[in-house]
């Protein structure tokens, strides 16, 4: 291959692998946002386990629903709970 064949490659797979790490960001958006909330309430060790079915617990208008568990500030037992939000994140238990 030529010099310039490989620069082309290499940009090509530079692109690619940036598109990527957007796209996967972007999906994972959410959970960061949702764990940020819960350690802003006090809770350590916030581990985002699934999300929760629509109507189950959060506002049928909420974007996201998260099922968390976590060490609350008080306690040193895991808790089980939701996290619901859209534009505002609030907790549900």
């Amino acid at each position: 291959m030529k010099r310039w064949q490989i620069i082309v490659l290499l940009a090509a797979m530079l692109l690619i692998l940036i598109s990527c790490g957007l796209k996967f960001y972007r999906e994972l958006e959410p959970d960061f946002a949702a764990i940020a909330y819960l350690e802003s309430k006090g809770y350590r060790s916030v581990r985002i386990t699934g999300n929760l079915p629509e109507g189950r617990g959060c506002d049928p208008d909420d974007a996201y629903r998260f099922t968390f568990d976590a060490i609350p500030a008080e306690g040193k037992k895991r808790v089980n709970g939701w996290v619901c939000g859209g534009g505002e994140w609030y907790q549900e238990k």
